[in-house]
């Protein structure tokens, strides 16, 4: 007899880094069919695991059935996993569902083993593509005084140069300049606050006294756009 194995679609999968998701395993058999029992070998590429808590399940939708098969063995890393398969008809009929997950630190690209799914003597490919981690969004804000020392807030340090240039850089640099905004810390409804230039890792501060001559002035700001997630 000659058995067909192979993974269904998408394929392949695609997940982010710590996603736990499922895929899908698609077999027949060439002749008469086998009855429930023999063993399906799955072998995961390096950053994929089958998690500890994981279920294999047996699914036709059509008829409503949606069960748990037996699994016979787990390697102790979580890479190799093998399960009882139901019975195997000359066609496909229904599908597998495997838990699959990767790890946090698996590295984007695509993952793939020649030999991922056997059953019997036939093997075929596994195929799994991991995202790059998508950026979050960062908000830095606080208070400046007018010497340049930060009054209030985190994730940034700030200094002034010259009469009234005050330079905040951010901690964590932004994946891409953020929005900055920023107003004047006194009483006063006509003292000027500029925002001059911002960069990825800092932005630019220009204060003017009422008159419109550059002052140092205490100001306000907050920064908010996105950033690379935490590793």
């Amino acid at each position: 007899m000659a058995f067909h194995i192979a993974q269904g679609s998408p394929n392949p999968q695609i997940l982010k880094p710590g996603d736990n998701s499922s895929f899908t395993i698609e077999v027949y058999v060439d002749g008469d069919p086998v009855g429930p029992g023999e063993i399906i070998q799955v072998k995961l590429p390096e950053g994929l695991v089958f998690p500890p808590t994981g279920e294999i399940r047996y699914m036709k939708l059509d008829e409503g059935v949606n069960r748990p098969m037996p699994i016979e063995s787990r390697d102790p890393n979580g890479r190799l996993v093998r399960f009882k398969a139901d019975a195997i008809g000359n066609k496909p009929e229904g599908f597998y569902s495997v838990n699959v997950q990767a790890a946090p630190t698996a590295t984007p690209g695509d993952h793939t083993v020649p030999d991922g799914l056997t059953i019997g003597v036939t093997a075929a490919k596994l195929s799994f593509r991991v995202s790059a981690p998508e950026p979050v969004e960062q908000r830095v804000y606080g208070s400046v005084g007018a010497n340049g020392a930060v009054v209030s807030g985190t994730g940034f340090t700030s200094a002034r140069s010259a009469t009234s240039t005050f330079t905040i850089t951010f901690a964590k640099p932004f994946t891409s300049p953020p929005v900055v905004v920023a107003s004047a810390a006194t009483g006063s409804a006509t003292a000027v606050v500029t925002v001059a230039s911002v960069s990825t890792t800092a932005a630019v501060i220009f204060t003017a006294n009422p008159s419109g001559t550059w002052f140092p002035l205490p100001f306000h700001f907050i920064a908010m756009g996105l950033t690379a997630p935490k590793a």
